[in-house]
């Protein structure tokens, strides 16, 4: 699992430290406005083209944190489709040979529910990625096996496109759900809401006016919108989960 300062850092605790630092950096910018002498000049245009770019950063970072959350959400829903649909496939074999099949098919879902409710404890996720891997070849390899019988070369015709399918789509969702939006473009949007808000307040001291309440608006409401991007980025904790999606994979337990 990643792992930084950024990634590690609770996103509650960003936005609030976040919070402070713009208006700290909007009273550095209003001192040093206040001190020189009134403008006659508006600078209205350099302040809204600064805040269209702070908004347009917003947008970019919150539309790759979507789209990585709707990747996320899609690919777990094929997952579970998969797995119930090789589940499934399992019942063409004989009583003998289904038992043990769906006895591994039980051990796999475990595994991977316990994948995508391990929360940040490395130790459980590499358990279970372990253990998925170490099923998902013997089920394979049984797989294999019983296609070169010829008594079964139906129901293996039947079971091995199933079973990569299932594969596959594990593969890929595992890729996506450790995929985030890059630090840089993080950072970066970080340090800009702090230099747009010194520019703030440094129009508000050229004009020796601060309007407390759309400075305060200002810095709460884009740090509501930055706290969002992060949760949707990080699908590990956080108020937005893939929690009904994970509920499908719970849902196939009951085909045992």
């Amino acid at each position: 699992m990643k792992h930084s300062f950024l990634f590690d850092l609770d996103a509650s605790y960003i936005v609030v430290f976040l919070f402070f630092f713009m208006l700290i950096a909007i009273r550095i910018g209003y001192t040093i406005g206040f001190k020189k002498p009134k403008k006659d000049s508006d600078d209205f245009g350099i302040l809204s083209s600064l805040l269209g770019l702070l908004a347009l950063l917003l947008a970019f970072t919150f539309g790759m944190a979507g789209s990585r959350y709707e990747n996320r959400r899609t690919n777990l829903i094929n997952e579970a489709n998969s797995i119930g649909t090789a589940i499934l496939r399992s019942d063409v074999y004989p009583d003998s040979l289904k038992k043990v099949y769906k006895a591994d098919f039980q051990t796999y879902l475990n595994a991977r529910i316990d994948y995508f409710e391990s929360n940040r404890d490395d130790d459980k996720i590499n358990s279970s990625l372990k253990k998925s891997e170490e099923y998902s070849k013997k089920l394979w390899n049984r797989a294999s096996f019983y296609a070169k019988n010829k008594d079964y070369f139906i129901q293996s015709n039947m079971m091995l496109p199933a079973l990569n399918d299932m594969f596959d789509a594990a593969s890929s969702t595992n890729t996506v759900y450790n995929s985030a939006v890059p630090e840089s473009i993080v950072y970066l949007l970080l340090v800009f809401s702090i230099i747009i808000s010194f520019y703030i307040g440094y129009s508000s001291g050229s004009k020796k006016v601060m309007d407390k309440y759309f400075i305060v608006g200002f810095c709460f409401l884009s740090c509501v919108v930055i706290l969002v991007t992060l949760d949707l980025d990080r699908p590990r904790r956080g108020l937005i989960d893939l929690g009904n999606e994970i509920s499908l994979l719970k849902e196939l337990k009951s085909n045992f």
